[in-house]
């Protein structure tokens, strides 16, 4: 196999003033064919606690989720944000007090 196509895509060992990449991103480590780019973080590429990266649900492949720091466009979008959760129809508007709430009384 050529040894150039293992090379990272950027090289870690470069001072990154043009492009100032995460510390993280899988275009330190990888050729560019062994990584996705989402355009934006995304519950599709979640950060991964146990070493710190980012990961594609499917196939855990390494991602990056900020094409403008490496300078490549996105090869994966983001779906929109899932909207949140409403309160159901016969719900009432006004908040809930806390069970610990008590007025004050004058004494």
């Amino acid at each position: 196999m050529d040894d150039a196509a293992q090379q990272p895509y950027i090289d870690p060992d470069s001072d990154h003033e043009d492009r100032p990449v995460c510390g993280i991103c899988p275009s330190l480590r990888f050729p560019r064919d062994q990584f996705v780019i989402y355009d934006r973080p995304s519950w599709e590429a979640p950060f991964d606690p146990v070493d710190g990266r980012r990961y594609t649900l499917d196939g855990r492949i390494p991602a990056c989720v900020h094409p403008d720091k490496i300078g490549l466009p996105a090869d994966r979008q983001a779906p929109p944000p899932r909207p949140l959760e409403t309160e159901p129809a016969g719900q009432s508007a006004t908040p809930r007090r806390s069970r610990w709430w008590r007025p004050s009384r004058a004494r």
